[in-house]
C-alpha cells in the first residue's frame, strides 16, 4: 500500500470515527447527518430552508448510495470496515453514481451566503471556524486555493478544497 493510499485509508477511519458520535462502533443515518446539521446550526440556516433541505437531502443520497457499496448485511448501519469499502470502491468514485458531487454543490451553496456563485474569504472562514482552523491558517489555505488570485473561490476551486481535506 503507497504512502497516500495508507493517508487515505487514515483519514477514512477518522471521518468514521467522527460520525460514530456514541462510539457503538456503526454509523446510522442520523450520525451521518449529525455533521451536516451541525454546519446549518453553527451558520444558522435552519433545516427547514431552501439551502438546509438541499443539504440534508444530498447527504441522505449520499448515504442511500454507500449502503449498497458497503457489502454489509442490509441493516441500515456501517462498520468502519464496511464505510471504508464503500468509500473507496469504484463505483462510489463513478461519474455515474446518483447524487455524485451533491453533497459538494449544496455545501458551496449554503456556504456562498449572498448567492454570487462564489465565496469570499469572509465565507471560507465562517466554514474553517466549524473545522477549527485558525484565522490564518484558513487564509493562507484560501490563498493557495484561489488558483486565479481574485480572491474569491469559484465550484472548481471549493470542489479542490474538499477533495484536498479529505486526502490529506
Amino acid at each position: 500500500m503507497t504512502e497516500n493510499s495508507n493517508n487515505g485509508q487514515r483519514a477514512l477511519v477518522e471521518e468514521f470515527q467522527r460520525m460514530d458520535f456514541d462510539g457503538d462502533g456503526v454509523v446510522d443515518l442520523t450520525d451521518f447527518l449529525r455533521a451536516p446539521r451541525r454546519i446549518l446550526a453553527e451558520l444558522g440556516v435552519a433545516e427547514d430552508s431552501e439551502k438546509g433541505r438541499a443539504l440534508l437531502e444530498a447527504n441522505k443520497l449520499q448515504w442511500e448510495s454507500l449502503l449498497p457499496l458497503a457489502g454489509g448485511d442490509g441493516d441500515g448501519m456501517m462498520t468502519v470496515d464496511e464505510y471504508t469499502t464503500a468509500r473507496t470502491s469504484p463505483a462510489f468514485r463513478s461519474p455515474d453514481r446518483p447524487g455524485k458531487g451533491e453533497v459538494c454543490r449544496t455545501l458551496f451553496e449554503l456556504l456562498d451566503r449572498d448567492d454570487d456563485g462564489s465565496i469570499s474569504l469572509d465565507e471560507f472562514l465562517r466554514a474553517a471556524h466549524f473545522l477549527c482552523m485558525s484565522d490564518v491558517d484558513a487564509t493562507t489555505y484560501f490563498t493557495q486555493l484561489d488558483g486565479n488570485g481574485d480572491g474569491r473561490l469559484d465550484s472548481k476551486e471549493f470542489l479542490k478544497a474538499v477533495k484536498r481535506f479529505y486526502t490529506s
